[in-house]
């Protein structure tokens, strides 16, 4: 990790170190009381490929040729500047058949003791809370056991299915209603969770959880690892999904690094965006 990287906007004579290079960005500064700041981060290929399909999986992976270390690392770094990290029910389903990239971060390897000592040095929590949002609340109980130490929550809809509601509230999980339907509305879900005094909020789900936020309009920041590579395929996901969005969303880049040393075979950016 100590190998530099290239920023190439804004532009600069220096090389950068990977290590460090997002918690530079105090992401848990930048929300107040009644205006949260969202974020979320993706990493794709440059043929557009967030997720694709895996052999023995009933479910779609971040694919193998993409992922790195590198990215890894600063997706880290993006969670250890939380108060709560937003995630989706698909993703405790994968957990419960073996399928899920890894637990929810911060990690305690290694690898990411100096985001956990960075947490503490900012009188943060060891690890940030956990915001499930689930329309079906088909969310498996034991599963969650794995977060029990930290804030846990469950965020739905007013229609949510009572049966649902009841057996997860037995459990032990807060139920937010978040929505008049079944599905979740993202700018109630931000005011929720402003209301419990989260101001810094990281959506670490795929694209279903991305359009809530992109449609609510509650999107502050964008990051996004493109791997120059192109992979194919005829089952995937690329950053967003849904019916077009009217007007169309304007994205300024903010910055934009070049870095050479990964994934294998290839290089990739590592950049950052805001709404206009």
């Amino acid at each position: 990790m100590q190998t530099t990287i290239t920023r190439l906007y804004p532009p600069s004579e220096k090389d950068y170190p990977l290590q460090g290079l997002y918690l530079e960005h105090g992401l848990h500064k930048m929300g107040r009381p009644g205006r949260p700041f969202v974020y979320s981060n993706f990493i794709a290929s440059l043929d557009g490929r967030i997720s694709v399909a895996g052999t023995g999986r009933s479910s779609l992976e971040v694919p193998k040729a993409a992922a790195n270390s590198r990215d890894w690392r600063l997706y880290q770094e993006l969670a250890g500047q939380a108060d709560v990290l937003v995630s989706s029910g698909r993703f405790f389903r994968q957990s419960a058949a073996g399928e899920a990239q890894d637990t929810l971060p911060v990690g305690k390897e290694d690898a990411f003791s100096d985001i956990l000592e960075w947490r503490r040095q900012h009188k943060l929590p060891e690890q940030p809370a956990v915001a499930i949002i689930s329309g079906s609340l088909d969310i498996p109980l034991a599963v969650l056991d794995t977060y029990r130490t930290r804030p846990l929550m469950v965020i739905t809809g007013d229609q949510a299915p009572p049966e649902r509601v009841s057996e997860l509230r037995d459990g032990g999980i807060e139920i937010i209603f978040a929505g008049s339907e079944q599905n979740v509305d993202g700018q109630a879900m931000i005011e929720a969770l402003d209301e419990r005094g989260y101001r810094s909020i990281y959506a670490v789900a795929g694209p279903g959880v991305f359009r809530t936020l992109i449609e609510a309009r509650v999107l502050g920041r964008l990051y996004l690892t493109l791997t120059h590579q192109l992979l194919a395929g005829m089952t995937f996901n690329t950053l967003t999904q849904g019916a077009s969005l009217v007007p169309a969303l304007g994205m300024q880049l903010l910055t934009l690094y070049h870095d050479t040393h990964a994934p294998e075979g290839a290089s990739q950016w590592f950049s950052c965006f805001e709404p206009r």
